[in-house]
């Protein structure tokens, strides 16, 4: 086991690295959110997204994410909106699962 290994174990991440299929369907995912709800006026997050080099950068992206869906949209919305982004992390995220951002 390496030491980044075992720094990422602590923190909950699954240490196997995510397909570049599911980077991209994470990326993907929060792009269509961001242009469905946000629009041209986040433009440096978009930025942020497309440049994001692993799913770790993405997880980090999503209160931003959130924040900028809030604004136009509402709380309830972006919640929901994070929601189904968030899914899309299955064993990839800190904590092993739950999230702020769940809806019941």
């Amino acid at each position: 086991m390496g030491v980044r290994d075992s720094f990422w174990g602590i923190f909950g991440f699954d240490s196997r690295a995510p397909s570049s299929t599911v980077l991209e369907s994470v990326r993907g995912a929060m792009l269509r959110v961001l242009d469905a709800h946000g629009g041209a006026d986040h433009f440096q997050l978009d930025m942020k997204i497309s440049d994001a080099k692993d799913i770790a950068t993405l997880w980090y992206l999503r209160p931003e994410l959130m924040h900028a869906i809030a604004a136009s949209e509402g709380e309830a919305a972006a919640r929901l909106c994070i929601a189904s982004v968030t899914e899309l992390f299955q064993g990839y995220q800190p904590g092993g699962g739950g999230t702020r951002y769940a809806v019941s």
